[in-house]
């Protein structure tokens, strides 16, 4: 018994062998011509091609892997590379050698017609009819942006760029084909792969776009990487009616960079450039300053004035120590600016997927100390085709940005020219000791109010100077002070394509293309002002009193915006496939949904711990607000095209607009567009053309756009607490609901024009257009308050129109001669703006009432019918006054005074005129000297040398001198029918203004038309020369037409406050008979004089023409494959560049640069921006 059970457990042991003996355990390699690949498939598959088992090769190639199937096969896949099979059977090591699958492809020539650059229906560039440019990013690689709008500077015909200012992340302002909107955004829409890319509008609840600034918002473009951009597409006529009301500006459409098939390959490049800010403005040294400053508060009153801060007493050591200096304090907030910018992509694919991976950071310093921008920002693409007919693409995008700038009015530069030249840096004490910390102006010498003077004791600042004592010190404002601003942005974006009839272009094909995609945007800001930046106790809960002195003692403010959209688009695209070939139709029909909200808050402390910088921390509330909306919108657009030969063609398309920001029965928009070309070149007629001329064609095209930008909730009737009654709160109506708000509507019409010549070898493409819009939607509209409201929030009211032209001219390589060759690429543009037609309560709100006169340092906001938006108006300037009235020499007290020594012929003798009581019977023989040759310092007598003879003095239109009753000339008033303050006589050294009317006085009424600030010319283009592996690349834009209101120059040559001056202000006027542009100093903020000697006029007003040369780059592509080296590093690709930018820009316009762009209502106003940096680039690309 025990041997059978022995042998029954010897037969149990054997059987359970035998299954493990058929699992064998196999193990292998994967490997290329050049290396291990890690991550390779390796999967075992049966006769069924079932998977039994799979496994993945490690970072040495290797794999292990057990067997279940003797029989089976080993299938080992990457992408990239073709595919293996290998039979199992008696092996049980493999070495594999993986062949690249674009190696193995055979040579296949496809005839494939170039596509319009445009993304919706699948068009050939030859019969599309809209105004597009296409424009590749490849062509500027090795250049460094912080962001893709600088490098369509001068790029795109009829796109006007420019540079908001040289702060780090300050973004652009662009406009395409002018501004035809005064309500919303008026840039043109952003789309990134073929989607919107831009926080909504609706999540903007606090933006004012009418009354902006040049810096007009934290620039959406700022989080798309330049490196991450394959080519931009500019949509300029009804061609951007597919994106519906947001596209009424034009469209910008980006298309991303993605994965190819082949070998997995990794990219890296690294780019160095260094910044450094162009001259700006000559100011007044410490001593000229303090000069200048005397003489300012002697003038008004001929008297001298101590002030301790301009006496340099040694007596007073606190002041003496810190106010005998020659700062440049524009110098000192500058600084040499560095940015490193790095990127990193991952790309390949297979027969199956293709994918691209891209990081990058990028880091700029700025010119300004204590100030930078940020970003990191990821990119990833993955197009999986699951078979023939379907197609999985997924993007998704992640930017994070920061941005740090000392504040956000450019408060460290426009500070640094403001400041004071004699005051230090860092502190001193009493006895002449550095304090090696920054110095703060002491406290001010007043009263506890704040409202008047005490005498300065030497360890105040004197009263005088509170306008100083409120720009501080500039360097210490740049360091210490904190603004900044954070943003992150993320859109993950996924679509399926089905071709649900034919596959190929041969055939019937209905395909169905359906996406979704988040924008999510989260954004928030910092500011923290220290104690130690000004000087002062904590008063009043920080307003002092009613000198209206706001301390920002340890302040500390914060703000969050949150916005989340999801939108979603499905299309059908139908193409046909008729047996005539001749002709073509192709459809499409789209609906697309979004909806989204928002939410935003902020709050304000006062009076914090020192060091603290936590706006939850125990201070007095300064400020605090929440609020949130939301926003739903639906559309249905529909598009067909109609081919015949490729020589006619037809498109039309038709796009329904929803929004909520209308009242019932204005919530849809319906907004059409109709376009055809016409092949000129392709008739048989123009045969004899076909050995030079490729392409003459026509393009006329009509479409009608719409624009629903007023905010959400203006038809609801919206309630609010508004204190309490009875120990109730009280609720009462916030505004009255607008039911029948319509949309803005904008009809344009385009002409366009393609000529190629040469095979293409040369393009030009030149648009005529027009577009006129209607109702257009305007805001805060004054109305009679018997209804409880003074102002409507917004109306449908106005007319603009604008029209123009544009150029573009484009070659491919010409003049080769050997290893030499050269492209070239121009374009013009010219736009007319003009205001049809607006609202007469809306003017009135924008111009200001009856009562308005023009002020000091400040420009004339007034928009005007008939004119463009963005049109100046101002006074006219005619010089200074040479003389006083006392000196002008026209009636007798003043030649009693002044013109008595003035010869006079008597008997044919010269004589002096005092020796004769009657001199008028022989005032016609007076030659305007005395008896030794020296000239009588008189109006009248400078009139008879011919010489400058101005006085104050009022003339008739024909330039006759106005006189009383007495015969004594009128004097020139500034304001004259205007009882009180501000009634002024213009004396001598004060500017002339043109009296318009003749009623001396210069007032309202002699405001008149100075130009406007929209270019009448401008453009760009460039030039790439080519010698074997070097080139040579040349980029410019110009402008010119424009004009700039220089308000820096008028504040630096003012001279009625205590900021430091521009040197021009030493030939300023001083006596009378000075001949000079540069009037008086009169310091009216320190003494309570009137002076009006920087009323807005055009002398101010300058020219704003230039020519920029954006960059000169110079390249070098090495062939790795020349070097062993760089073979066995497995380096593909390596190329080094070397770039300067914004080196030369020749203009005649006086401030730092006059790169400057009207913004909403405002013309292009110039305010001392931080200027466009001058720069050198270093780069290097590698490829593995």
């Amino acid at each position: 018994m025990n041997n059978i059970i022995k042998l029954f457990m010897l037969w149990a042991v054997l059987m359970m062998a035998l299954p493990a003996n058929a699992q064998r355990r196999i193990s292998g390699t994967v490997a290329d011509e050049i290396d291990v690949i890690i991550g390779a498939n390796v999967k075992e598959v049966d006769k069924n091609n079932r998977i039994l088992n799979a496994t993945v090769t490690d970072f040495n190639g290797n794999f292990t892997m057990t067997l279940k199937d003797d029989k089976s096969n080993l299938v080992i896949s990457y992408m990239g590379y073709k595919t293996v099979t290998l039979p199992t059977a008696g092996k049980t090591v493999f070495k594999v050698m993986m062949q690249d699958n674009t190696k193995t492809l055979k040579d296949v020539v496809v005839q494939a017609k170039k596509m319009a650059p445009t993304t919706g229906l699948d068009i050939p560039a030859r019969e599309f009819s809209g105004a597009v440019q296409k424009f590749d990013m490849a062509d500027l690689d090795g250049l460094s942006f912080t962001s893709v709008d600088e490098a369509l500077q001068g790029q795109i015909a009829g796109l006007d760029i420019v540079a908001n200012s040289g702060n780090a992340g300050a973004g652009t302002t662009m406009r395409l084909r002018g501004t035809s909107t005064l309500n919303g955004n008026a840039q043109p829409l952003i789309v990134v792969n073929d989607h919107i890319f831009e926080i909504p509008e609706e999540a903007k609840t606090n933006v004012d776009y009418s009354n902006m600034d040049n810096e007009e918002q934290f620039s959406a473009l700022l989080c798309v990487n330049p490196e991450d951009i394959e080519s931009i597409t500019v949509l300029k006529d009804g061609a951007a009616a597919k994106w519906g009301s947001k596209g009424s500006n034009g469209v910008i459409e980006i298309k991303l960079k993605r994965g190819k098939r082949g070998k997995t390959a990794v990219g890296f490049s690294y780019k160095f450039s260094g910044t450094w800010q162009p001259e700006g403005y000559k100011m007044l040294n410490g001593d000229e300053y303090t000069m200048y400053m005397k003489e300012s508060y002697f003038n008004p009153t001929n008297t001298s004035k101590s002030i301790l801060e301009l006496d340099y007493n040694n007596t007073y050591g606190s002041i003496f120590h810190n106010y005998n200096k020659n700062t440049d304090w524009v110098n000192e907030v500058s600084r040499f600016g560095m940015n490193h910018n790095f990127y990193v992509t991952l790309t390949g694919g297979g027969e199956k997927a293709t994918f691209r991976i891209g990081a990058g950071y990028n880091m700029d310093d700025g010119t300004i100390i204590n100030q930078d921008f940020g970003r990191f920002s990821t990119s990833t693409a993955l197009d999986y085709w699951v078979s023939d007919r379907i197609k999985f693409s997924s993007n998704i995008n992640m930017s994070m940005t920061t941005r740090h700038n000392n504040s956000v009015a450019n408060e460290a530069n426009s500070k640094a020219y403001k400041a004071m030249p004699n005051m230090t840096v860092y502190g001193y004490d009493v006895f002449g000791n550095p304090t090696n910390t920054y110095f703060s102006m002491l406290p001010l010498s007043t009263n506890e109010s704040y409202s008047g003077s005490v005498p300065n004791d030497g360890f105040h600042t004197s009263w005088e100077l509170r306008d100083m004592f409120q720009n501080g010190n500039p360097v210490a404002y740049a360091n210490l002070k904190n603004d900044s601003q954070q943003e992150y942005t993320l859109t993950p974006q996924f679509s399926l394509e089905y071709k649900l009839l034919g596959k190929e272009n041969d055939q019937w094909r209905l395909n169905y293309v359906g996406d979704v995609q988040l924008n999510i945007n989260n954004s928030s800001s910092e500011s923290f002002t220290p104690a130690e930046l000004i000087n002062m106790p904590w008063v009043n809960g920080g307003d002092n009193g009613v000198g209206g002195f706001n301390n920002n003692r340890n302040v500390v403010s914060t703000s969050e915006n949150k916005s989340l959209q999801f939108s979603t688009r499905h299309d059908l695209r139908f193409y046909s496939a008729f047996k005539n070939t001749k002709h073509n139709l192709s459809g499409l029909a789209r609906f697309e949904m979004n909806t989204g909200n928002s939410s935003w808050q902020n709050r304000g402390v006062w009076n914090v711990p020192d060091g603290i910088q936590d706006p939850t921390a125990n201070g007095m509330l300064n400020s605090a607000g929440a609020g949130n909306s939301s926003w739903r919108g639906q559309s249905f657009y529909f598009q067909a095209h109609y081919s015949y030969d490729g020589k006619y063609n037809l498109d039309a398309s038709v796009r329904i607009d929803g929004s909520t920001n209308f009242g019932a029965g204005n919530k849809y928009g319906t907004f059409p567009y109709f376009a055809a070309r016409w092949n000129i070149s392709d008739e048989k007629w123009m045969n004899w053309s076909d050995s030079w001329l490729s392409m003459l064609s026509f393009r006329p095209s009509y479409g009608i756009y719409g624009n629903s930008s007023i905010g959400s909730n203006n038809q609801y009737n919206r309630y609010g607490s508004n204190g309490m009654y009875n120990g109730h709160n009280v609720i009462i109506p916030e505004n009255l609901s607008l039911q029948n708000i319509r949309w803005e509507k904008s009809s344009i019409w385009n002409m366009g024009f393609d000529l190629g010549l040469f095979d293409d070898m040369i393009t030009v493409a030149a648009e005529i257009y027009g577009k006129r819009t209607e109702d257009l939607l305007i805001g805060n509209i004054r109305i009679p308050s018997a209804n409880g409201f003074s102002t409507l929030a917004n109306m449908n009211g106005g007319v603009m129109y604008n029209k123009g032209w544009e150029i573009y001219v484009n070659t491919g390589k010409f003049a080769k001669i050997g290893k030499f060759s050269m492209k070239a690429r121009l374009n013009f543009s010219q736009n007319f703006n003009e205001v049809v037609d607006l609202n007469s309560l809306y003017l009135e709100s924008i111009n200001g009432a009856e009562n308005w006169q023009p002020g000091n340092l400040n420009y004339t906001r007034r928009v005007q019918v008939g004119n463009a938006l963005g049109s100046i108006y101002g006074l006219r300037h005619k010089g200074v006054y040479r003389y006083d009235y006392d000196h002008n020499g026209y009636t007798l007290d003043s030649w009693s005074s002044y013109g008595y020594n003035e010869t006079i012929e008597v008997n044919g003798e010269r004589r002096a005129a005092h020796d004769f009581g009657e001199f008028q019977q022989y005032a016609h023989t007076a030659n305007g000297y005395d008896v030794k040759g020296n000239p009588i310092n008189t109006a009248a007598a400078a009139e008879r040398r011919n010489e400058n003879a101005t006085c104050p003095i009022a003339y008739d239109q024909s330039g006759n001198r106005l006189t009383d009753a007495k015969g004594n000339p009128l004097k020139m008033y500034y304001c004259y029918n205007n009882d009180g303050a501000s009634r002024y006589e213009f004396n001598g050294g004060d500017v002339i203004y043109e009296d318009i009317n003749h009623d001396g006085q210069i007032d309202r009424y002699d405001v008149v038309y100075l130009g406007n600030s929209n270019p009448k010319f401008y453009g760009g283009g460039g030039l790439t020369f080519f010698y074997d592996k070097l080139s040579l690349n040349i980029g410019l834009n110009f402008r010119v037409g424009s004009k700039v209101v220089n308000l820096a120059r008028m504040e630096y040559e003012s001279m009625q406050n205590n900021n430091n001056q521009s040197y021009a202000t030493t030939w300023r006027w001083r006596k009378n008979g000075d001949i000079t542009d540069i009037p008086r100093a009169i310091n009216t903020y320190g003494t309570g004089a009137h002076s009006y000697n920087s009323l807005l006029s055009d002398r101010f007003v300058e020219d704003g023409d230039y020519v920029r040369v954006q960059y000169i780059q110079l390249r070098y592509t090495m062939d790795p494959k020349k070097y062993e080296w760089l073979k066995k590093c497995g380096v593909r690709t390596l190329d080094f560049s070397a770039s300067v930018n914004n080196l030369f820009c020749w203009s005649k316009y006086t401030g730092i640069d006059p790169e400057v762009s009207p913004a909403g209502f405002n013309p292009a106003i110039d305010y001392a921006k931080t200027p466009r940096s001058k720069s050198f680039t270093c780069s290097i690309n590698l490829g593995f």
